[in-house]
């Protein structure tokens, strides 16, 4: 009976080893997910400076997110997330839809940049629009009549699907410039909260894809709002040519 309370207890620790190994890569493994898996659907440049989750809590804090800007874009970067707080429901993980109970972003640096093909938001957030599009056409097909079937052999691909409760954006500074169009024309603002609610809720939920081209085309509309409410009206100041927010500025930044 010795022996077998002895194999009993190694396994035990085997397996608590191996549970506390896997958690501890879990932060290195979303920080590899994002870096690798972001760029595909803004199609620019993206890096995390590190992520910290709780596999106890859920709860986890995403520190120096930075996403690039665009070909044909001067600044270095579009957006910075100096910190995340992120809240997940840890009973989701292993099921088809991942339940994040909220994402708190404070203070992001957004540098919004005009240029003739609109700013680097926009193209951005049309890149994850269309990028979106592209997964949900490749999945149609698949389930479509006319689709050829699968081998034997082969494993369809899973994809990851969101569901998000809450997601709020709080003191975002906007610094705005069009120097490309406007020579010397620059300002900076701070936007109005941002706060989404019940994202991919009530049904099959919504891709990583879809998530990012709704946040970056709600900062987008934010961002369009102040200019053409005469928030950035000063943007002008100091350039060749004299815009009005009802007109040239509103296309300028607008949708």
């Amino acid at each position: 009976m010795k022996w077998l309370i002895r194999i009993v207890v190694v396994l035990v620790i085997l397996v608590a080893i191996g549970l506390w190994y896997g958690w501890s890569q879990i932060d290195r493994l979303i920080k590899y997910g994002i870096e690798t898996g972001t760029p595909p659907v803004v199609q620019t440049s993206v890096k995390v400076d590190s992520v910290k989750l709780s596999p106890f809590s859920g709860i986890g804090i995403i520190e120096g997110f930075e996403i690039g800007n665009p070909k044909g874009f001067t600044s270095p970067r579009a957006v910075r997330i100096g910190k995340a707080e992120v809240a997940l429901d840890t009973s989701s993980v292993s099921t088809d839809k991942i339940v994040i109970k909220h994402i708190h972003i404070a203070d992001p640096e957004i540098n919004l940049e005009a240029g003739l093909g609109g700013t680097n938001l926009k193209h951005i957030a049309e890149n994850a629009k269309s990028f979106a599009s592209q997964q949900s056409a490749a999945v149609a097909g698949r389930d479509g009549f006319s689709s050829p079937a699968p081998a034997a052999d082969s494993k369809p691909k899973k994809s990851i699907k969101l569901q998000v409760d809450e997601l709020i954006i709080t003191g975002a500074k906007l610094s705005a410039n069009a120097a490309g169009i406007v020579p010397g024309a620059n300002a900076n603002v701070t936007l109005p909260d941002i706060r989404l609610t019940n994202l991919g809720s009530g049904g099959a939920g919504i891709s990583p894809a879809e998530l990012t081209a709704q946040v970056l085309s709600r900062i987008s509309t934010e961002a369009a709002k102040a200019s053409a409410s005469g928030t950035l009206k000063k943007l002008l100041q100091g350039g060749e040519a004299k815009l009005d927010a009802g007109g040239s500025l509103k296309k300028l930044f607008g949708k």
